[in-house]
């Protein structure tokens, strides 16, 4: 575990949580994922920054949290291929093993 700073607040990052919640969301099956989309866009935000993913990656129509927002209401995961969704998020949201600098 490692303590960082943003502003006046510390927050602790935890490479081995990240790991294991990225392995649980991974063996969850479709209908599991959904039920746990809050917490599966609470990690998508936080690994998102942690790996710079830029705009466009991430917020844009086609980006991953942008998609997993369209998973949390019925209304309009009718729109949206969960698998391809879970696909993306397995690819760019893995922790990486490389030190993060958060200055």
């Amino acid at each position: 575990m490692k303590e960082y700073k943003r502003g006046n607040k510390t927050y602790v990052y935890d490479a081995d949580l990240l790991e294991f919640q990225y392995n649980t969301f991974k063996k969850m099956s479709n209908e599991e994922f959904v039920e746990n989309i809050i917490d599966a866009l609470h990690y998508a935000c936080y690994v998102s920054w942690l790996n710079k993913l830029n705009a466009d990656q991430t917020l844009a129509d086609n980006g991953i949290i942008h998609e997993l927002v369209h998973l949390t209401k019925k209304s309009t995961r009718q729109y949206q291929n969960v698998s391809e969704t879970r696909k993306k998020f397995n690819k760019m949201l893995k922790v990486s093993k490389k030190n993060y600098n958060f200055s």
